[in-house]
């Protein structure tokens, strides 16, 4: 096919800021006006790929419209079961492939149900987000058309949880692993293969979306111990830390590595880089420093660089600072269980959950709550 070639002397490139990690937009197949030119080689298939083209991407006035998450260890645990009950569960990639085409069956089930959503939503009145329609935070809204003209220009996003229990279930190892991660691979280019062909059929945003799950990565959790209490397994409902057994309340987020994996910021961003790229809707990449590096800026430069030259599209760096509920004392020793200024036990801690900031872990839910008590230090000097 035809290749659009675009010279970056004769067009300034420009960059759009993004709200969040989860709110990344890529080209938009319904274009607004001042896109629709060059994006029309995608409508009228002279690409064969639809990101391919620079043009049609707008990041203010969009935003996701709606998401649907599979719970991938549910489908990993639907198909061991399948096959341990047919005693073929010995050859690993029978056991892939027999995952693959159940995974491909829900992707297209959560493509029809954005469809249903998305088709429900544009039969609202505007007046049903008043805040946006009388601040115009989206774009392209004419009256004569409908709420669509502004909806179509957001984005359907088809998510994920828990890649690593998934492959451990299917394989008894995940992706930080050299073979755990050629699978990891091959199921996101589906996700991604699959996406960009329902952008193309229906002319609507699809893309594919690494899901924060604030509180899913509980509520499945707790669904599939219930549901499937024969996979009570290492790595899948606990770990073991110091020969000591460790429940886990939470799935892993989407492709991230598990919190408890011991490695170093740089290792984290070797393995997580590997598959970010395949997500067109939103991800994002943290490391867990201990302690706030005051005196080592050179290192914190240092690992933003590396996230960069690993093209990381949302990178974070998560401090841990405690506070006194109390007097407000700032406490930089973490294993203080209390305040050493007043004695008060009652410290808050200002942490990262899922991209959000807070200035106590306390007001999220008890499963983010243990995976933030759970996660790794990945900062080494």
């Amino acid at each position: 096919m035809k290749r659009l070639k675009v010279s970056l002397e004769e067009r300034p490139i420009e960059y759009f800021s993004t709200m969040g990690c989860r709110t990344v937009n890529g080209l938009d197949v319904n274009a607004l006006d001042n896109f629709k030119t060059n994006v029309q080689h995608v409508i009228d298939d002279e690409f064969d790929k639809i990101d391919d083209v620079f043009s049609g991407v707008q990041k203010d006035g969009r935003g996701n419209i709606s998401p649907v998450t599979i719970i991938l260890p549910t489908l990993a645990a639907m198909t061991r079961k399948k096959l341990e009950a047919k005693g073929k569960f010995d050859d690993k990639e029978q056991v892939f492939a027999e995952f693959m085409k159940l995974l491909d069956k829900k992707i297209h089930e959560a493509k029809d149900m954005l469809l249903e959503r998305f088709n429900h939503q544009c039969s609202q009145s505007p007046k049903s987000a008043k805040f946006m329609y009388e601040n115009h935070t989206m774009s392209g809204y004419h009256e004569e058309e409908g709420i669509i003209s502004a909806l179509k220009h957001g984005t359907l996003v088809i998510g994920q949880l828990g890649m690593s229990e998934c492959l451990y279930l299917l394989f008894g190892f995940d992706h930080t692993t050299e073979k755990g991660m050629e699978y990891a691979k091959d199921i996101e280019k589906l996700y991604n293969t699959r996406t960009a062909e329902f952008k193309k059929e229906y002319k609507l945003n699809f893309g594919v979306y690494y899901t924060p799950a604030e509180s899913l990565c509980g509520t499945a959790l707790r669904k599939f111990k219930k549901d499937f209490p024969e996979f009570d397994l290492d790595h899948v409902t606990y770990y073991m830390k110091d020969d000591k057994r460790v429940e886990k309340e939470w799935f892993t987020n989407s492709i991230h590595v598990p919190v408890e994996y011991e490695c170093d910021q740089f290792e984290k961003i070797d393995i997580e880089s590997q598959l970010t790229g395949l997500s067109n809707a939103g991800c994002i990449t943290y490391v867990e420093v201990g302690e706030v590096p005051y005196n080592n800026i050179d290192a914190i430069e240092k690992l933003v660089d590396y996230a960069m030259e690993h093209d990381i599209p949302y990178f974070a760096i998560n401090l841990k600072i405690s506070q006194c509920h109390n007097c407000g004392e700032r406490i930089w020793d973490l294993s203080l269980d209390k305040c050493p200024k007043c004695g008060c036990d009652k410290i808050d801690q200002l942490g990262r959950v899922t991209g959000y900031l807070s200035t106590t872990v306390e007001h999220f839910n008890k499963a983010k709550q243990a995976e933030f008590k759970n996660r790794t230090n990945h900062f080494k000097n």
